[in-house]
């Protein structure tokens, strides 16, 4: 948990949102960047939740408790990696697809995690390996990963969230808990969401997914994707 909480702290997402959306006014930012798997917008966000503010020193400070310490003479942000007690460096695989867009948020959290010492390495593959059906996401074939939710109306979740959502061979792995996550009170909190009809009980469900989703720190939300719309200003009733 604590070195999830890590690479959490030492991802600047404002720089991430800044490598892809250069006209993103510094003020605007907040309402990208994300502490859920919902926008703060959505009906069922009930935030703010535990938010892993860009802080490379608590990020570090989590890591020495964890066990992962510096090579000896090294400073914090020289480029070093951390070990562990039997000098294994941390470093983590991270698979995301060959598009532009992924490489290029992608590289700025490389140079973040490694000012924390934190070496990432960047794996980009096609898409249709990435998102295949026997293959990627579905398969758990990855360290960590990065790609994009689409978001909707109603937030579903069951699939995403539920422990018997994990993909795995002794289920032919069905399900998009891609992350493996099994939180009992969250399992049973995103069922409940999705089998009743009372739009209070809904949103008290989903605000416990959320709650434990931040908590436990499986999944680090980055940020809204921007997505432009046009229409006739004699369009009426939009």
């Amino acid at each position: 948990l604590r070195i999830r909480q890590a690479i959490a702290h030492c991802i600047d997402r404002d720089a991430l949102i800044s490598s892809i959306y250069a006209y993103v006014s510094d003020d605007l930012k907040p309402e990208l960047r994300m502490d859920s798997f919902l926008p703060k917008a959505h009906w069922a966000y009930g935030g703010p939740y535990t938010d892993y503010a860009y802080d490379p020193d608590a990020g570090m400070a989590l890591l020495e408790e964890a066990g992962w310490t510096l090579p000896e003479g090294a400073e914090p942000g020289d480029g070093s990696i951390r070990q562990n007690a039997d000098g294994e460096a941390l470093a983590i695989k991270m698979t995301t697809t060959t598009a532009q867009f992924r490489q290029t948020w992608a590289a700025v959290a490389e140079q973040n995690l490694l000012g924390c010492g934190i070496q990432m390495i960047r794996l980009h593959v096609p898409a249709s390996w990435f998102f295949g059906a026997t293959t990627g996401l579905q398969r758990r074939d990855f360290e960590i990963a990065g790609f994009g939710w689409t978001g909707q109306a109603d937030p579903a979740g069951q699939t995403l969230y539920a422990c018997n959502q994990i993909p795995l061979p002794s289920n032919g792995w069905t399900g998009q808990n891609y992350m493996g996550w099994c939180n009992e009170e969250a399992s049973d909190a995103i069922v409940l969401a999705n089998n009743t009809l009372a739009r209070e009980d809904r949103i008290a469900a989903y605000n416990t997914v959320q709650k434990d989703f931040a908590e436990d720190m499986v999944s680090l939300p980055l940020f809204q994707r921007a997505e432009a719309e046009a229409w006739s200003k004699n369009m009426e009733g939009l």
